[in-house]
């Protein structure tokens, strides 16, 4: 199995269902979105005295802003041909 390609980020999980990151750049992908989760929920929280239940509105959008993020960065940078598994022994191999 060759390197793969600087623009592949992720490589199929396991499951084979989802990307897992093996570059730095796909860890970055993954900690803006747990990020993004953050600060919504910060910011939900703050505004729940001023907004009420429309706190948890702002909580949903950029939760969904932040998981549209990641999923559609994670589709475009994939290599479903490999596994992590593969590629965790290919880079032992070499």
């Amino acid at each position: 199995m060759s390197e793969l390609p600087a623009h592949i980020w992720f490589v199929k999980s396991n499951g084979g269902s989802g990307s897992y990151p093996v570059r730095p750049e796909g860890w970055r992908v993954v900690w803006t979105f747990l990020g993004g989760l953050a600060v919504s929920a910060v910011l939900a929280m703050l505004l729940q005295g001023v907004f009420g239940g429309w706190a948890l509105v702002l909580f949903a959008a950029g939760a969904a802003i932040s998981a549209w993020y990641f999923i559609s960065t994670a589709r475009s940078h994939t290599d479903y041909s490999i596994t992590y598994n593969d590629f965790v022994k290919d880079k032992k191999n070499v």
